[in-house]
C-alpha cells in the first residue's frame, strides 16, 4: 500500500534514537501522544503503512516507525477499544506470513505477546517449526493463552530441536490437559532438555496418571536431569496433595526419599 505523507509526518514527530542507540533523549511525551492518538485515528490502513515503514534492524530509518507502532500497538490497550485492539493484532499477525525481514517479524510477535488475542493464534502457530522465530512465537501465545493449545498440540509431532523445546514448554505454559499423553512420550525423548521440559510442564498440570512415569524419568545417574526431575516430581506431589490426591502424592514422597 502507499503510506500517506501524513502517516510519515506524524512518525516524524517520534524521537530518533541518540549517539548510543538509546531512545532517551528528545522525549516530548505530549507531542507523542497526540501522534499516537491521530495515527490511531487513521485505523487499520495507518496501522499497515506503519508496518509497512519498519526498516532493517539497526538503521536509523528503522527508529521513528518502530516506535510509533510500539505506542500505537499498546494505545488501544490503554484507551480498552477492544474493537480496535483486534483489528491492529489481526493486521499483525496477517503480517507474520508475509516478506518482512526475520528481526521485524519477531518485533510483531513481541507487540502480539502485550496486546493479543485469539486473532492472532494461528498466525503465530504457523511460526512455531521456524527456529529462528519459534521463541518469540511461543511466548506471545503462552501470553495469549485462548487457542494457544491447540497450535501446540498441532506443531507437537512436527517440531524438531529448539522447535520441539519450545513447543513442549508452551504445552506446559498452557496448561493443556490434552496433551499429557504427548508430555509423558516426551519424557523420553533424545534430547534433554525436552526430556526436562515435559516433566516440568506435566508437574504443572498435577495428572495424578504421571506418577509412575515421572518417577522413572527421575530414576537416572545423578547429576543435573537427576536433580531437576526430582524437583518435578515434589511439584506434581505438592499438586497432587493439594487436590486431595493423597495417595500418589505419597507414593512420590517415600520413592523419591530412598
Amino acid at each position: 500500500m502507499a503510506i500517506s505523507e501524513k502517516l510519515k509526518t506524524l512518525v516524524d514527530q517520534f524521537p530518533k534514537a541518540d549517539n548510543r542507540g538509546m531512545l532517551t533523549a528528545g522525549i516530548d511525551k505530549e507531542k507523542i501522544e497526540r501522534a499516537v492518538a491521530e495515527i490511531a485515528a487513521g485505523g487499520r490502513e495507518q496501522f499497515l503503512g506503519l508496518i509497512e515503514m519498519l526498516g532493517e534492524p539497526g538503521t536509523e530509518e528503522n527508529v521513528k516507525p518502530h516506535y510509533a507502532l510500539h505506542c500505537v500497538a499498546n494505545h488501544v490497550l490503554t484507551t480498552g477499544d477492544q474493537r480496535a485492539r483486534k483489528e491492529r493484532c489481526a493486521a499483525m499477525a496477517a503480517q507474520l506470513d508475509g516478506d518482512l525481514s526475520t528481526y521485524n517479524k519477531a518485533f510483531l510477535c513481541q507487540e502480539l505477546q502485550w496486546a493479543g488475542g485469539k486473532e492472532a493464534s494461528a498466525a503465530l502457530g504457523r511460526l512455531l517449526l521456524d527456529e529462528e522465530l519459534v521463541e518469540p512465537a511461543a511466548m506471545a501465545l503462552s501470553a495469549i493463552g485462548d487457542g494457544a493449545a491447540e497450535q501446540f498440540r498441532a506443531a507437537l509431532p512436527k517440531a524438531r530441536g529448539k522447535c520441539r523445546l519450545n513447543v513442549v514448554q508452551g504445552l506446559g505454559a498452557v496448561g493443556d490437559a490434552s496433551s499429557v499423553g504427548a508430555l509423558k512420550e516426551a519424557l523420553g525423548d533424545p534430547d534433554r532438555e525436552v526430556r526436562l521440559a515435559a516433566g516440568w510442564a506435566l508437574a504443572r498440570l498435577g495428572d495424578a496418571g504421571s506418577v509412575d512415569v515421572m518417577l522413572k524419568a527421575a530414576d537416572v545417574e545423578p547429576g543435573w536431569e537427576r536433580i531437576q526431575a526430582t524437583k518435578h516430581c515434589f511439584v506434581l506431589a505438592e499438586k497432587l496433595e493439594a487436590a486431595g490426591n493423597g495417595d500418589p502424592a505419597r507414593k512420590i514422597y517415600r520413592q523419591v526419599g530412598q
